[in-house]
């Protein structure tokens, strides 16, 4: 570079430093780097309706107002658990060494397994709920704090402080509970709206704390109304339907309309994935109303209930046959011993068309007109049995807190009484063909004999080929239609004179026959 154009190139730069010092020139990032700077013009806000705005606004006032009621809900169940003081992956390290070094059989010291330990573990779980009283009584569902040992409240106005709380009423049936915070301070509350006068298009929105999260809202709408669902074993009347988000944790929360009143209590999402996809579902608040004063003042719900299984429904062939003139009723597929129902003469069959004065359109009806019925109070129905309408007395009792257990108890004894009835032969136990192997097996009641519920390994009966849930009809052309007769008949049978037997099995008739040693 030659000595003329370092000195222009010293020159220009002098002249810029002299022009940035005594603020003669401003950089700007523009297309024009060395030029005087421009004010960007600010653009103008989009029009909105004001009406829209009102909506915003709307919103926004909804959650500032119900926000600071819903909690968080923590709890901890402390579970008990047995385990093996010594676990390795693969296996003990005793036999490990007798393979490693090859040690004979007879060599090895019989081993002795462990004694169990028992332990106890804390298992967290998390939902929402929402103060509907100043006095700090919280609503939440069911789910939320079954089993809890341990329960904490989280408050919106105070993240960081944890209240004791503690269960003053659960219904297992609504999926409802209430719960007392410990403590005499007064807390914001909600009003409780109307979810009867809902409908589909309004606007709901859902607040609560998914995943553990701080409370969050969503909006949506009403999708539809009165589902009814079985979730997890459980039976849901009536539920709101909504596609405000609903995720993991917003379990107990409310769900709110545009004024900002409790319309449901969030409950369950349908969902492949255990995320939410646009289907949530609450239980309607007029449905907790119902039962919030006895939660609070007895701890339970106080329901009628009479003891019968019920067709899901009743459909046109059946109402034909059954003499149902309008196919309207409840149509009873069980009846539960020593209940209600039983002591007063109804049979499987039956169907319910009249409850203490009240017509009976299908089992909904059925349901909660019996809830609603007072325990030890004398009721009468109305049925059709053979085409023939006939009216009964009974007296529903107290339903149980948990229908599971009655189930569980019909099954004890049931077991119970079959275990009594068994009839043992050639290494095989009989049992009479009841509506309970019926029902399990698809036997049409036409069918009548009597079931192998056993055989024996290496028995005659396995060697002559008998099998379990085979069903009996005749035994050497005499035929069998109960314990009984099988008694008086296999008295007779020589098996080294060949004996057949007319079979019922998996639905196909069969004969089977046998001609050998009686042993």
């Amino acid at each position: 570079m030659s000595k003329r154009n370092l000195f222009l190139i010293f020159l220009a730069s002098s002249i810029l430093f002299w022009g940035l010092k005594n603020e003669k020139f401003t950089l700007s990032l523009t297309p024009a780097l060395f030029s005087p700077s421009k004010t960007v013009p600010e653009k103008e806000p989009v029009e909105v309706h004001p009406e829209v705005l009102n909506l915003q606004e709307s919103f926004s006032r909804v959650a500032e107002n119900v926000k600071p009621a819903v909690v968080n809900i923590s709890t901890i169940h402390l579970e008990k658990y047995s385990s093996n003081p010594y676990e390795f992956f693969f296996m003990n390290p005793d036999d490990l060494f007798d393979q490693f070094f090859n040690a004979p059989p007879h060599s090895r010291k019989e081993k002795q397994s462990p004694q169990e330990r028992y332990y106890q573990r804390k298992v967290p779980g998390t939902g929402s709920g929402v103060i509907m009283d100043p006095a700090g009584y919280v609503l939440t569902n069911e789910h939320v704090v079954r089993n809890a040992d341990e329960i904490k409240i989280t408050l919106a106005s105070d993240p960081d402080r944890k209240i004791n709380g503690k269960v003053i009423g659960r219904d297992e049936r609504t999926d409802l509970a209430v719960i007392k915070i410990q403590s005499s301070e007064k807390f914001p509350y909600v009003r409780l709206g109307d979810s009867d006068a809902l409908k589909v298009g309004d606007w709901a929105i859902a607040i609560g704390s998914p995943f553990g999260l701080a409370q969050t809202v969503t909006v949506g709408v009403i999708s539809a109304s009165r589902q009814n669902l079985s979730i997890e074993g459980r039976n849901y009347k009536d539920l709101i339907q909504t596609d405000a988000a609903i995720n993991p944790g917003n379990s107990g929360g409310p769900l709110v309309n545009i004024r900002g009143e409790v319309i449901g209590i969030n409950t369950a999402i349908y969902t492949p994935s255990g995320g939410f996809a646009g289907i949530g579902f609450a239980i309607p608040i007029d449905r907790a109303k119902e039962i919030i004063p006895q939660l609070r003042e007895m701890g339970k719900v106080v329901r009628g209930w009479i003891g019968v299984i019920l067709e899901e429904k009743l459909d046109e062939a059946t109402a034909k046959v059954f003499g149902v003139p309008d196919k309207e009723g409840a149509l009873v597929k069980q009846v539960l011993a020593d209940f209600p129902a039983a002591k007063a003469g109804l049979k499987r069959g039956d169907v319910i068309r009249e409850f203490d004065g009240k017509k009976i359109k299908n089992n909904y009806d059925l349901q909660t007109l019996v809830a609603a019925s007072s325990p030890n109070k004398k009721v009468n129905i109305k049925i059709i049995r053979y085409k023939k309408e006939m009216p009964l007395e009974l007296v529903p009792q107290e339903a149980p807190a948990s229908l599971g257990e009655i189930g569980k108890e019909e099954k004890d004894k049931e077991g119970e009484q079959e275990k009594g009835k068994e009839v043992s032969w050639l290494g095989a136990a009989f049992m009479d063909l009841d509506v309970h192997f019926r029902e399990r097996l698809k036997i049409p009641e036409s069918e009548s004999g009597i079931m192998i519920i056993r055989v024996e390994r290496n028995s005659k009966a396995e060697e002559i080929g008998l099998e379990e849930g085979d069903v009996i009809r005749t035994i050497n052309q005499e035929p069998i239609s109960n314990l009984k007769d099988f008694q008086e008949v296999f008295k007779k049978v020589k098996l080294s004179s060949g004996v057949v037997f007319d079979l019922l099995r998996r639905g196909e008739s069969l004969y089977l026959s046998y001609m050998g040693p009686e042993k």
